[in-house]
């Protein structure tokens, strides 16, 4: 495995292998380099751990849905999550715990 380079690196987004995140290019790809990638569980997830790597404009830049952004924060802490459901109440969750969220949800 290469070593781990943010600006240029791979992830495959929900177990789909068809195609990876690409850094890089700041969009998905059908081709990557295999030594160069990791998995994670859906693009909430990515646009965190690539804003906290000063990579933001890079990561997915699309606008989350309140479902996908309840799924994301429920898998990464159930408990402060609790019932939240509107936008509010989840972006309240993930200032919380240290998520980070994109400004628009």
């Amino acid at each position: 495995m290469e070593e781990y380079s943010p600006k240029d690196w791979f992830w495959i987004v929900a177990g789909d292998e068809s195609k990876a995140w690409s850094s890089a290019v700041g969009a998905y790809v059908s081709e990557y380099s295999s030594d160069r990638v990791t998995r994670i569980a859906n693009e909430v997830e990515l646009f965190d751990v690539l804003s906290r790597l000063k990579l933001t404009a890079r990561a997915p830049s699309r606008t989350f849905t309140v479902a996908e952004v309840r799924e994301a924060l429920l898998r990464i802490d159930a408990e402060a999550t609790g019932t939240a459901s509107s936008a509010t109440e989840l972006l309240a969750v993930a200032e919380a715990i240290d998520f980070n969220l994109p400004p628009e949800l």
